[in-house]
């Protein structure tokens, strides 16, 4: 990590140097009134940004374990630095109850605590020095967590000019990927009327094909099933009538390179795909960390978190969307169909982890 020190007549000017010099990433570590020459009072920030080390690009074709374990001990020799260099922020920690209640309460939801560190900080550097009340520390921090997380809405606008828009749903096994297909299919079917045709590649899983198919009976929605590449084209192409069409896929564990591999093969050289990542909110953090790195060479447009009634911490979404550039779309409440399903906002993912009560105006 590469510390720096800026000193300003004016905090803005200060933070401006910062940016010039370290980029618009950089985090504020310490802030301080400090005489100039001319004995006047001036700024001193002290700032830092993340070095990178270079890795080799992961893709469906590449395993790359080297990679990962450089950008693993990266990432902890970053926040080891970060730790080392904001001691005026861990001792407001350590100080100000406020403060220690809500970087406690992040972690027991489950936010990771490098994120919650780095988020604190950051959301303690725009207070510019001012009393780190609750309803403050809580406001700057809802701030810098809302810029991290972006929310998708893929169904806005769909244009049948060019062919149908496809729509395929991706993830490991029992995530809920037919469910929430189904969910979306009665959406864009009964609230959107949209001509829609349903293919599935899941010929794996028994009784799979049956349930997408009772589905799409019940929806009067075309149905077809496809077990390789040829079969998809030619689905794709009997179904090119309709605005859109949903594909779902096999369950199986993409923590294997080889199945993501053969995924990705089905979908090379398809136009206007756009690909879902499933996840379930029960899964592990680290799980859910690994399966998106394994699903980095598929154009991932948007994810999906599924069973968020299964469980009652929710951090390890949040941690997601902070470490991983995709948005998110939708978020899975239930197994009815198709009540249980709702579009994502910043302000429902804020709720897992600041819940009403917190002292914020």
């Amino acid at each position: 990590m590469q510390v720096k020190t800026f000193t300003a007549p004016t905090m803005e000017k200060a933070l401006a140097l910062v940016k010039k010099e370290l980029g618009p990433e950089a985090i504020i570590l310490s802030t301080r009134k400090v005489p100039s020459d001319s004995g006047e009072s001036w700024t001193e920030v002290s700032a830092a940004r993340e070095q990178r080390i270079s890795a080799p690009e992961t893709g469906p074709g590449n395993d790359f374990p080297a990679a990962e374990m450089i950008r693993d001990v990266q990432e902890i020799k970053s926040f080891l630095s970060l730790l080392i260099s904001s001691r005026d922020h861990l001792t407001q920690l350590r100080a100000n109850r406020p403060l220690a209640e809500l970087y406690h309460s992040l972690l027991v939801h489950g936010l990771d605590e490098k994120q919650v560190f780095i988020l604190l900080s950051k959301a303690l550097s725009e207070l510019d020095g001012e009393p780190a009340e609750r309803p403050a520390i809580f406001n700057a921090f809802c701030k810098q967590l809302v810029g991290k997380i972006n929310c998708a809405r893929p169904f806005r606008v769909v244009s049948s000019s060019g062919g149908p828009a496809v729509y395929s749903f991706l993830g490991p096994t029992g995530v809920g990927k037919t469910t929430t297909l189904a969910k979306l299919a009665a959406y864009l079917k009964i609230k959107r009327r949209f001509e829609l045709g349903i293919v599935s590649l899941d010929t794996y899983r028994i009784g799979a094909v049956e349930q997408l198919k009772t589905y799409a009976e019940i929806l009067e929605i075309p149905f077809s099933v496809a077990q390789n590449k040829s079969d998809l084209r030619n689905a794709l192409h009997d179904l090119s009538h309709c605005d859109a069409i949903m594909v779902d896929t096999t369950g199986k564990n993409y923590l294997n390179q080889e199945h993501v591999r053969h995924l990705h093969s089905l979908f090379e050289n398809v136009p206007r795909f756009s690909h879902f990542l499933v996840l379930s909110a029960t899964a592990k953090d680290e799980d859910l960390r690994q399966t998106i790195v394994h699903f980095r060479g598929i154009d991932i447009n948007s994810l999906i978190f599924t069973k968020l009634d299964e469980t009652v911490h929710h951090g390890c979404i949040v941690n997601q969307l902070v470490r991983f550039n995709y948005p998110v779309s939708y978020l899975g409440t239930g197994q009815r169909v198709p009540e249980d399903i709702e579009a994502a906002t910043q302000k429902r993912l804020l709720a897992f982890l600041l819940p009403a009560g917190n002292g914020a105006v």
